[in-house]
């Protein structure tokens, strides 16, 4: 993670440090971070698996 990614996800937390993340965002965040081609499938996986269970 990069220091400008850092900063970022440390005024989220400020600004949203007392509700909960909706599943749509935490896949948003989960995009974000990804690092690699195989962590953004992953995620891709993921999101699809709990769609999947809606």
């Amino acid at each position: 993670m990069t220091e400008h990614q850092c900063k970022e996800l440390s005024k989220y937390f400020l600004d949203n440090g007392n509700r909960k993340l909706s599943t749509e965002e935490k896949i948003k965040l989960a995009i974000d971070q990804a690092n690699s081609l195989n962590e953004l499938l992953q995620v891709a996986f993921a999101g699809l698996t709990i769609d999947a269970h809606r």
